[in-house]
């Protein structure tokens, strides 16, 4: 199914429990995974176990960025690909939301993003092939997060960013893909948060590791950039 095999994927937020699915499933396919979080020790045992590689830096500073990319590339030997699942959420109605709370939402979703993009695609051009994913929201598909409009509008904005990305890349071999859930994803923050609800109605983190680990195989007559992935009936 997929040719990511001894490829090497960059992926932030290296310590969460999407990333742990997407770490998962390209592992179970013969990738090699860099991963990355603010501390070392969010990704250690992680990366331990998947015999990857195991990271820590700060992806709101540029300079971090670009010290990170190039400590994956001399320890793996190579990079291939970068999956962005840094980011953040706050709800709030936009009247009662602290001005800081903007700066907060584009921060942690949209510049984390354009910082590790902007340092990994030369990498990418250099060799004509790759692939970088990120992940929006379903309120972003939808256009309308009411109660959450700050995080809608900077999860707007990363697909906005990848889609334009994706056409600038145009006529290379670097694919790119927004993976956008539907619904609340099963991991133990939301669990723990919403302990009254029936996780077995949200969606399993392992639906979007496969779906992005298909979105990174190559296909001689076809691709995928846009990625809902929606609860179960």
């Amino acid at each position: 199914m997929s040719d990511v095999a001894d490829k090497v994927f960059l992926l932030t937020g290296g310590g969460g429990a999407i990333a742990a699915s997407i770490a998962d499933a390209f592992a179970a396919a013969g990738a090699r995974l860099a991963l990355v979080d603010r501390q070392l020790e969010y990704v250690q045992e992680r990366a331990r176990a998947l015999g990857g590689g195991a990271f820590a830096a700060d992806l709101s500073k540029y300079e971090q960025v670009q010290t990170l990319v190039s400590q994956v590339r001399q320890q793996m030997g190579r990079l291939d690909g970068l999956i962005h699942t840094a980011g953040g959420f706050s709800g709030g109605k936009v009247a009662e939301s602290d001005p800081a709370l903007y700066d907060r939402m584009f921060d942690l979703n949209v510049r984390t993003l354009f910082y590790a993009t902007r340092a990994v695609l030369p990498v990418l051009l250099e060799h004509n092939d790759g692939f970088v994913a990120g992940i929006s929201a379903g309120a972003a598909w939808r256009g309308a997060g009411p109660g959450m409009a700050l995080y809608t509008a900077a999860k707007s904005a990363v697909a906005a960013f990848l889609r334009s990305l994706d056409a600038e890349l145009r006529g290379t071999n670097i694919r790119v893909a927004v993976l956008y859930p539907m619904g609340t994803v099963d991991t133990p923050a939301n669990r723990r948060d919403m302990p009254d609800a029936d996780p077995t109605t949200w969606i399993d983190p392992a639906e979007i590791g496969q779906t992005l680990l298909y979105a990174a195989s190559r296909s001689t007559r076809g691709r995928v950039l846009e990625l809902p992935v929606y609860p179960p009936r």
